[in-house]
């Protein structure tokens, strides 16, 4: 008699987790072939590191951190970021470049597919980063 009480809270737990599941999947942006990594706020307050997570269309997210030296503007931080993707990724999938200044573009090459970029954790003082599609 307790069993019945009992696949009512399983049930329940299960359901509550797909749930919060598929939120999370609708929540994650869509694979788009280039990706802008955008900076603002002027300069690092203080030393600190960015990482981003790279994810194939099909296949293993990849982990990319940018160390971000105290004093730097936003152009050299641009110049860090592009860096660490160009020597972090394989070089054969993905291509990265300054544009506009202070925006890296990280992109995919001729062929190969879509991708994902989103910020993991960032802890530069000062600045501003944000990441959109295109």
């Amino acid at each position: 008699m307790h069993l019945h009480p009992l696949k009512a809270c399983a049930l329940a737990f299960i359901a509550a987790v797909s749930f919060h599941s598929m939120a999370t999947a609708a929540d994650a942006p869509a694979p788009f072939n280039k990706w802008r990594v955008e900076l603002s706020g002027g300069h690092a307050t203080d030393s600190g590191q960015v990482q981003f997570r790279v994810t194939p269309h099909e296949g293993e997210p990849i982990l990319v951190t940018a160390k971000i030296a105290r004093g730097r503007g936003e152009t050299f931080v641009a110049q860090d970021m592009r860096d660490a993707f160009k020597e972090q990724l394989p070089k054969k999938r993905f291509g990265s470049e300054i544009v506009a200044g202070q925006q890296v573009l990280v992109k995919a090459r001729s062929g190969e597919a879509d991708f994902v970029v989103e910020i993991v954790d960032s802890a530069v003082p000062g600045l501003r980063i944000h990441v959109t599609r295109g």
